[in-house]
């Protein structure tokens, strides 16, 4: 039975206090960002329509068995009540609603880091925004109202309070009312089990709602609480790894369970399987505590032998899956010459796009084989299929969020780059992943190649790009290197700097030469052929075709 009921800002909140609302644990925490609930806020003020609720209205004893998510701004349901009515879809704009009208502060359990109590309403009716976050302002703020204070007071009361002048009185009273006398609309209906409680969610995710793949997959583990064993485990993780994707983290599940990919269906077999044999929880609790032990290990592994500190930095995430399952299966830390064909695997991977397009499913199952047999005998080898292309790879764009550019930054960090002026180490944060960071330059700058008609793919390749501080690069400017290094040279550092990134700096170096063109053309290949040895040293195997000179640019 399908019904369309009309609430009221007070009814709604009485509902909240109530505890009659619920978000089950098949659904994802609060993700919404402080410009989404100014948008809500906005469209509740001019009256717009802002879609409509899907709560599922069931006996206490069936909604038990979906569980309530515990890890959410809305309270879990009432116990005591007969009735509990499960929010299927809408969750966000409802736990937005719940946050202001009730003062919520951040909630990092829950996933939110907003403080509502710092939602303001602007009396200015000239104003381009009427609703801004601010943790400066208060009541004593001119021209600025608390939304919560102003929503759960009325008017003439707020007036004697804030002392409000006749036109902030006024709008504040508009701003009272437009909320008050909203109809939040909610689509209630009843009668249905828990499994198509969650097939009804699926499909909704699955048709236009922004939700990823891991919050569909909880909805097939809710009896084992999928979901607060993934986040209890990134709690516990170090050096950032509690923001590796929760995808990486179902995928290595699926390997423990015996998934022989890692693909959306396989997973949802698996996780299907899991949920379906409920009386064999036992061994989910027993396949987590080692699996638990594997995510823990694969981070150290990450972190102290490839020196990725943060998970951004991955060329993909799945490298974080599949260590996290050799360590499940290793049960201890990797042996020297275990580690020895992790890094084989690693930069090859990274490096020939192994997992990307449709390498994907031929090289997912061959690397599960291959860690597999590394785990039950430690003399198994990693033997690279076909080697790297160096033209190929050289020329990949570093704008583009590609593993051959992350490979290629995660190298020239091992190399701790140093600063022109003073050569000190540089310091590079947890963020430097991404691929327009300030501190990334063209060592031949852009508007110098475009000027000597340089084809735009070698402009941009890795090979020209390299770590400067943004001060330096002002120096720079559009001048050939030859003028803005000379100044540096005179520097005792200077030598020691350039080899830090990998820039051929003595007498005889293309950098020094006159001829523009030739220059560049000769630096790519100097560089380039550095660039290539560096990575085949980190990786301790050759991975690269026969250099051959690039010759057009």
């Amino acid at each position: 039975m399908i019904s369309i009921k009309k609430y009221s800002l007070r009814q709604l909140k009485q509902k909240f206090v109530n505890r009659d609302f619920a978000i089950p644990e098949i659904q994802r925490q609060y993700v919404w960002k402080k410009q989404q609930v100014l948008k809500l806020m906005d469209s509740i003020f001019r009256n717009y329509p802002i879609g409509i609720g899907l709560v599922w209205n069931t006996p206490f004893s069936k909604a038990i068995n979906i569980r309530p998510n515990n890890r959410t701004i809305v309270p879990p349901f009432n116990k005591k009540a007969k009735h509990t009515e499960l929010i299927i879809d809408g969750q966000q704009r409802l736990s937005t609603i719940f946050g202001v009208i009730m003062g919520i502060e951040e909630r990092p359990d829950a996933g939110s880091y907003i403080n509502f109590r710092d939602l303001f309403f602007n009396c200015d009716k000239q104003a381009e925004r009427r609703f801004v976050f601010s943790s400066r302002y208060d009541e004593n703020t001119k021209g600025y109202i608390r939304l919560h204070d102003l929503l759960n007071t009325q008017p003439a009361v707020l007036r004697r309070r804030l002392s409000l002048t006749n036109r902030e009185t006024s709008e504040a009273t508009k701003c009272f009312k437009a909320f008050h006398h909203y109809s939040f609309l909610l689509l209630m209906f009843t009668g249905s089990n828990v499994d198509d409680i969650r097939e009804v969610f699926v499909r909704i995710n699955s048709a236009g709602m922004r939700v990823n793949r891991a919050d569909t997959l909880f909805a097939k583990a809710t009896d084992v609480s999928l979901r607060d064993h993934i986040l209890d485990t990134k709690r516990g993780l170090k050096h950032s790894y509690q923001f590796i994707s929760n995808e990486a983290m179902q995928s290595a599940l699926g390997l423990a369970y015996g998934a022989t990919t890692i693909t959306g269906r396989v997973l949802e077999s698996v996780l299907t399987k899991i949920e379906k044999n409920k009386k064999h929880n036992g061994e989910f609790t027993k396949i987590w505590k080692n699996l638990q032990y594997g995510y823990e290990e694969a981070v150290d592994f990450l972190v102290n032998h490839l020196k990725i500190i943060h998970p951004s930095l991955l060329p993909y995430q799945n490298i974080y899956t599949l260590l996290s399952f050799f360590f499940y299966l290793n049960k201890s830390r990797a042996k020297p010459s275990q580690i020895k064909e992790i890094k084989k695997w690693f930069w090859f991977t990274a490096c020939g796009e192994r997992y990307s397009g449709a390498a994907f499913n031929r090289n997912i199952p061959d690397d599960i084989k291959f860690f597999k047999r590394l785990a039950k005998t430690s003399n198994a080898k990693f033997i690279p299929s076909e080697k790297v292309s160096p033209a190929d790879f050289l020329k990949i764009d570093y704008q583009k969020s590609s593993s051959i550019s992350k490979a290629y930054f995660l190298m020239l960090r091992s190399k701790r780059p140093a600063y022109l002026l003073n050569g000190y180490e540089m310091i590079l944060d947890d963020a430097s992943s991404v691929s327009n960071r300030k501190d990334r330059h063209h060592i031949f700058p852009k508007a110098h190649l475009r000027r000597i008609q340089v084809n735009p793919r070698w402009i941009n390749s890795i090979c020209n790009i390299c770590y400067i501080e943004a001060d330096e690069n002002q120096s720079i400017n559009d001048i050939h290197p030859r003028n803005y290094l000379k100044e540096y040279k005179k520097h005792r550092h200077f030598t020691r700097v350039m080899k830090s990134h990998l820039i051929p700096a003595s007498a005889i170096s293309p950098v020094w030469d006159t001829n523009n063109k030739r220059s560049f053309l000769n630096f790519l290949n100097v560089r380039g052929k550095l660039i290539v040895g560096e990575i085949e040293k980190l990786a301790g195997t050759k991975l690269f075709e026969k250099f051959d000179e690039i010759r057009r640019i």
